[in-house]
């Protein structure tokens, strides 16, 4: 690697932790409950994006949809669409 990509890749992975260091100061969570739930307050086209997202990952792209396609059509993203 080139010095430009360690020299990134710190600045990026100092930034992530000085923002998950500065976010975790103003604690507005009382308990658990409240930190996941996200205190009741995400709307439900916001939890299902983030369902959607949470389950997109290699596996998914490459295993899953060729599965699908040779054996059971859209069964795989049924997941998706009834949770």
């Amino acid at each position: 690697m080139a010095a430009i990509d360690v020299v990134v890749f710190v600045v990026f992975v100092a930034a992530v932790l000085f923002l998950a260091i500065w976010q975790s100061r103003s604690k507005t969570e009382k308990d658990a409950k409240d930190y996941f739930l996200a205190g009741r307050g995400l709307s439900w086209w916001l939890i299902g994006f983030s369902l959607i997202a949470a389950n997109i990952s290699t596996e998914q792209f490459v295993g899953m949809s060729g599965n699908a396609a040779s054996h059971v059509g859209l069964a795989i993203a049924s997941y998706e669409w009834m949770a």
